[in-house]
């Protein structure tokens, strides 16, 4: 999630992909050292939208957030539609690119750090948060609900809620740990026998490959989601339902990096991609409309054995793949330029990241007593949340000695 400092990026935006540093398919990443700027601009992006969407979640039925179980007024159930459509999309792609931007920054810092530092500075960057997140949120959540629901004392209802140890938004600092942990470990293993050609034959990322990596992420996800569906409730918060899929395009990161894939995206790639994610998302809103008249709910496409859920699991799989190359595609080429506001906020966007639960919920309850409708306070809330998030975290990471973990 934090990307280092450097020189910016430039992408031709006809013709053959050009980049400074990067100028033909094949070649390594490049050193930790150097700042990709159309990845700060992607993330500050990315993560602009997880807010927003946690805003309108407050408003809705759909999806897991903190204010939903005492909100005052509820969006209406067309304009829930809309944003059940728009949300699930989403959601079917969008932390599977953080893991995939996450993963192509890993290898450049390991080099550079070596694992001992490495390890280090993950265990700072990710783990401290993550471990104060898990004393911080659930604390959070008693005194929001409290007040509306009576929930009693705050420690019966910490060891009885479920999930227990849930950590809201911070799952994902915690499975990336893992992750890093986890390729920090496997190279350690792996500087004992004789070293490999990182880049493979030729270098060259094949459509197989990705197609190969796709149809894998497919059938995990059918698999692991008949023991822990969407939404199910486990220990720590950890989301085993997507962990194919993130683990997947981390994977993907991690091997991009080292033999040189995906940077940059080339455009037969980028529109190929393009092609198949629109074919994707094109069946969602078939999905969602259809359900009602088929006599499914919401649960049947969670989980389970049945056609519902693998046909989830498939549109997961190719959104997951042809969405993220598509995106990064666009942004090399579309978001390579970057100004002393957009520096900030890219400077910014991990602190961003950590204080939005606290943000939105204080916001929510400012919003609360206004004669407003769902629509409106959903609108309202995702704007003063992404720029209330952003305006916090920049004295933090700026003035204060958590610069060192933000």
């Amino acid at each position: 999630m934090h990307s280092q400092q450097a020189a910016p990026v430039s992408v031709a935006r006809h013709g053959p992909v050009t980049v400074r540093g990067l100028d033909a398919p094949g070649r390594p990443a490049p050193a930790s050292g150097t700042r990709l700027v159309y990845l700060d601009n992607l993330k500050v992006g990315l993560i602009a939208g997880i807010i927003a969407a946690h805003a309108i979640n407050s408003y809705t039925d759909f999806g897991s957030w903190a204010y939903q179980p005492v909100r005052e007024v509820s969006v209406s159930p067309a304009t829930e539609t809309v944003f059940v459509v728009v949300l699930s999309f989403a959601a079917l792609f969008m932390m599977g690119l953080f893991f995939l931007i996450s993963g192509l920054f890993t290898p450049p810092a390991l080099e550079r750090k070596g694992i001992r530092l490495f390890v280090r500075d993950r265990l700072l960057r990710l783990g401290v948060p993550f471990a104060f997140t898990l004393l911080l949120w659930p604390l959070t959540v008693y005194a929001i609900r409290e007040p509306f629901r009576h929930l009693g004392s705050y420690w019966y209802w910490f060891t009885h809620s479920e999930p227990f140890l849930d950590n809201g938004p911070m799952w994902f600092i915690g499975v990336l740990l893992i992750y890093s942990l986890g390729y920090a470990t496997w190279r350690a293993l792996r500087s004992r026998r004789p070293p490999a050609n990182p880049r493979g034959a030729d270098g060259r990322l094949r459509a197989r490959t990705l197609v190969g990596l796709g149809a894998a992420i497919a059938a995990t996800s059918f698999v692991v989601r008949l023991a822990f569906p969407v939404n199910s409730v486990q220990v720590g918060n950890p989301h085993l339902w997507e962990w194919p899929q993130c683990l997947g395009m981390f994977a993907l990161g991690v091997v991009s990096a080292r033999r040189g894939w995906l940077m940059p995206v080339t455009d037969r790639l980028r529109r190929r991609s393009g092609v198949v994610a629109l074919i994707a998302a094109a069946s969602l809103p078939v999905m969602i409309l259809t359900a009602e008249r088929l006599g499914l709910d919401e649960h049947a496409y969670f989980g389970g054995f049945g056609w519902p859920a693998l046909a989830t699991a498939v549109v997961e799989g190719a959104l997951a793949i042809a969405a993220c190359v598509w995106v990064l595609g666009f942004a090399q080429r579309r978001l390579d330029r970057q100004r002393r506001f957009g520096r900030a906020l890219a400077r910014s966007s991990y602190g961003a990241f950590l204080v939005q639960g606290a943000v939105l919920i204080g916001l929510a309850l400012a919003l609360r007593p206004f004669d407003l409708s769902g629509e409106v306070k959903a609108l309202v809330l995702a704007i003063s949340g992404v720029a209330a998030s952003f305006a916090l975290a920049w004295p933090l990471v700026t003035r204060t000695g958590l610069r060192r973990i933000l």
